[in-house]
């Protein structure tokens, strides 16, 4: 039977008058029965009342067994069975619930004390209170509980009593801290007193730390634990210990630092790593993010090193800097903007970086760049800055500022009405403008890597560059525009393609070059001309293309029929010598006393070269080849399934002659293959052929190998590249997802730990498929050098492997070897654990000159991570041998 009545305040009396008369009277207990009849005198309005109350001050109440009123001293109201008790702030339940009407308490327990499944659980809003027993004010919202779980995110808190003094004020004792939400945790801090405030803020005194249920050996006079993590707070970074067996590091803290969260658009942090030796690292960086806006990050390094005596005979003290910025906005669809600035000493990453990439840079590089597009596609508009500095060198590159403007191409006799083969030769003359303007500056100072005079400083001074580089042209720019005409589909053929081009370029200088021979030194000399200078070139084409098809038709395995289809192109180029004098782009200057001279061009210095020498008539040829087949299957019904198969996807044959050329006319012959030979796996092949001999000295001679040596061709170079993915089992497949684990831990029995399942017979096997996953890239390069052995490469990298060895254990590596230096190229191999509330990680490379390992066994929540991180021998679970002692990004 289901009871359910309302109370709100003195209108009671009135409602239920006749039966407060009778309870007076008789003094004796009235029957939920007894109640139902009573209550039915409202025309069954109870039946309609929801568990939530309608007005201030309302009390609902309900059970599924009985309800019984006892008048004496106060008007006591005993619900039975599933009983519900809801008030404007909060609901009880439990399997029995007591509810004193003139005090406004209320006192919830279980039927039986065998009864675990109906013990009182008080929800706040979404905040539950699990309790054996429960007594709480609903009116000033102050209740005790006993042996309660109180939820705060992603932890439980839990206590032998607990008192609630306000509306976002607990008191607990001998209370539990855990984020192992097991009804037994793994590990917890275990307080003789709790408070926690507005479940946001955790304060605990006298405490200690359990894992396993064993004590660790320390204890916390006082403590603070945050119970909420849904807005991001300031904090100190989680530091760790670091041992490094070198003279410039020793011992030391990594990481030590601190996080600063402004608000939700800017964040920052700054840690230092320190060692005994005076060697430290100081790494700060500041984000910030503005969504559909702008987002970048701003970061600085700083680290000096040193030894560990200034009396040691090799002492020396080592700063390096790096200076990085990083910026993305988009101010609208067709406009952004996009910085990335990364300015480093030449040691900075091989001194404070693990990562195997960033210590083999030899160089760094920066971009700044703007773009527009018309959102009607009628032009583009980009500006760019880019520099790119080589410590082995000292060579500095700084090209920017760029800027390309782009019309988009028309066609200026288009007919809407005649399309295809209908339309005039002259309705497919499409036109493009395009123009450049192009600045340089290259830094290549005399002494390189000993230059007292950085790329930098350079730049702001002319005199500076002078003296570090022994030249003049300090900074230089040009300006070039083109014009491109083309002519599509010249005849009137759906068998033949054929395309007309007309290519027109126009350069702009402000100086120019002349060389001089000095007869007195015997050595040629560039001055540079001041004064705006144009130059110009043309260029035209012809081209014809077509598709042919071959079918074969017999039966190879499982192939029925074969199709070759043949793209043959050929083009016929012109392009004027614009190094005559009648262009005047060229001069002819003296080398030597001998009077032996040589040809230059007068823009052979600047941005674009200009117009290029020799006259070319050129009969060019391309053949694209595609290789299918098709496989016919049958199943057991007869019926057959077709499928295309590509033996080889693209092998290109593709050469020229020059008609216009001295000797040489025919350039080498290059060819280029790609299949995919099984699924998952890629060929990639080069290769290039020469038909002219060669002197001693290795330079090509106008006879042809056919005439002299009876060969065709030369191999020059040729490399050969494939690639295979491989994918096995069910990845991700998760098994017992709710472990055994016993109610108490005896630390003196082991049998947790066994590899045999003491509950294997309790409960259905899973299958277990082992999932695995690799890729393997190969690559051989083999290049001809005429004056003695070839230059060969052969590199084999097997990456991204991955096993899932058992449910809770992943292994995965990446390993390479170099075939020609006999050696492996830079390894890591990782073996992980998950423990449930922990994990465990160890991860190493064994080979090479930088061998490492790091060992990491970890709490899962972050939020108590860093508090095991500080304490005393649970800090050195973490362990590395890393060269510059700081962890692999993700371990």
């Amino acid at each position: 039977m289901k009871v359910t009545s309302t109370y709100t305040g003195s209108s009671f009396k009135w409602r239920y008058g006749l039966l407060l008369l009778l309870l007076l009277v008789t003094g004796e207990a009235l029957q939920a029965q007894d109640f139902g009849q009573a209550d039915s005198l409202q025309g069954g309005r109870q039946n309609q009342i929801a568990n939530q109350p309608e007005q201030e001050g309302q009390v609902n109440f309900q059970s599924a067994d009985s309800l019984i009123f006892v008048f004496e001293e106060d008007r006591i109201a005993t619900l039975y069975g599933s009983a519900s008790v809801s008030h404007i702030s909060g609901q009880l339940k439990a399997g029995k619930v007591s509810l004193n009407l003139d005090k406004a308490l209320v006192h919830a327990d279980t039927q039986t004390p065998q009864d675990t499944l109906s013990q009182p659980v008080l929800i706040r809003e979404s905040n539950r209170v699990r309790s054996n027993s429960i007594s709480y004010n609903y009116e000033t919202e102050k209740g005790r509980f006993e042996v309660a779980r109180i939820n705060v995110q992603d932890a439980n808190l839990i206590g032998e009593k607990v008192k609630k003094t306000g509306p976002e004020v607990v008191f607990l004792e001998d209370a539990i801290y855990s984020t192992c939400l097991l009804d037994h945790p793994h590990y917890y801090i275990k307080a003789e007193r709790m408070k926690v405030v507005d479940r946001e803020k955790v304060f605990f005194q006298h405490a200690r730390l359990y894992i396993l249920d064993i004590p660790y050996p320390l204890v916390f006079p006082f403590g603070y634990l945050p119970g909420r993590f849904d807005r991001r707070q300031s904090g100190i970074l989680a530091p760790t210990y670091a041992f490094q067996a070198k003279q410039t590091r020793g011992l030391g803290l990594q990481n030590l630092g601190w996080f600063q969260y402004f608000n939700d658009y800017l964040t920052g942090q700054a840690s230092i790593d320190i060692f005994t030796s005076g060697t430290f690292y100081l790494n700060t960086q500041l984000n910030y993010r503005v969504r559909d806006q702008f987002n970048g990050n701003i970061q600085l390094g700083y680290s000096r090193e040193r030894g560990l005596e200034p009396t040691d005979l090799d002492f020396a003290t080592t700063v390096q800097k790096r200076l990085a910025i990083n910026h993305s906005q988009q101010f609208s669809p067709y406009a952004s903007f996009n910085t990335n600035i990364n300015l480093r000493t030449a040691d900075y990453f091989d001194r404070n970086s693990y990562d195997p990439t960033e210590r083999a840079q030899t160089s760094t590089s920066s971009n700044i760049n703007y773009q527009y597009r018309h959102p009607g596609g009628l032009y583009n508009f980009d500006v760019s800055i880019r520099q790119n500095q080589n410590f082995l060198t000292n060579v500095t590159s700084l090209s920017g500022p760029v800027m390309n403007f782009s019309f988009q191409r028309f066609t200026p006799f288009e007919n809407e009405l005649t399309t295809g083969n209908d339309a005039k030769w002259y309705e497919n003359i499409s036109i493009r403008y395009q123009n450049r303007f192009d600045s340089d500056y290259q830094f290549d100072p005399l002494l390189q890597d000993s230059a007292q005079i950085n790329w930098f400083e350079a730049l702001l001074d002319p005199g500076l560059y002078q003296q570090a580089t022994g030249d003049n042209d300090h900074f230089q720019y040009a300006f070039r525009q083109q014009v491109d005409v083309s002519i599509g589909q010249l005849l009137p053929s759906r068998f033949l393609n054929a395309n007309a081009n007309i290519n027109y370029n126009e350069y702009w200088y402000p100086a120019t070059t002349r060389q001089v021979y000095l007869p007195d030194s015997n050595e040629v000399v560039t001055r540079k001309v001041q004064g705006f200078t144009t130059a110009r070139d043309f260029s035209t084409s012809l081209s014809f293309s077509t598709t042919l098809y071959g079918l074969m038709n017999f039966d190879i395995g499982p192939f029925e029929s074969f199709r070759h289809t043949l793209r043959p192109s050929f083009s016929l180029n012109y392009r004027p010598d614009f190094g005559s004098d009648f262009w005047g782009y060229y001069r002819t200057v003296q080398v030597d006393s001998t009077g032996r001279t040589r040809r230059y061009s007068i823009f052979g210095d600047q941005v674009f070269t200009g117009p290029a020498p020799g006259e070319q008539f050129a009969l060019g040829f391309n053949i694209s080849n595609v290789f299918e087949a098709k496989q016919v299957k049958r199943d057991s019904t007869g019926e057959v399934r077709e499928n295309v198969v590509r033996l080889i996807d693209r092998l290109n044959l593709s050469s020229s002659y020059n008609f216009a050329a001295d000797s040489l006319k025919l350039s080498n012959l290059n060819a280029s293959l790609s299949a995919s030979i099984l699924p998952g796996m890629n060929i990639r092949a080069n290769a290039e052929f020469n038909f002219y001999e060669r002197d001693e000295n290795g330079v090509k001679v106008d006879n042809f190998l056919l005439t002299t040596s009876g060969r065709l061709f030369e191999l020059t170079s040729f490399s050969i590249g494939t690639s295979y993915a491989f994918e096995w089992g069910e990845q991700g497949l998760q098994i017992n997802d709710d472990p055994y684990y016993p109610a108490h831990y005896d630390p003196l029995n082991q049998g947790i730990f066994s590899p045999v399942d003491p509950h294997f017979n309790d409960r259905p096997v899973i299958d277990f498929n082992t999932p695995f996953s690799f890729s393997v890239d190969f690559s051989y390069r083999w290049n001809l050098n005429p004056g003695g052995e070839p230059r060969t490469s052969a590199t084999i990298n097997a990456n991204n492997i991955s096993l899932k060895l058992t449910p809770k254990w992943n292994f995965r590596t990446e390993i390479g070897y170099d075939f020609v230096r006999g050696e492996l190229t830079p390894s890591q191999f990782s073996l992980s654990r998950d423990l449930h509330c922990w994990s465990l990680s160890f991860t190493m490379n064994p080979f090479g000159d930088d061998k490492y390992y790091f060992f990491s066994l970890t709490v899962d929540a972050g939020r108590i991570t860093s508090i095991l991180q500080k304490l005393p021998i649970l800090r050195n679970m973490k362990r590395s041998s890393s060269p510059t002692g700081r962890a692999p990004v993700g371990f």
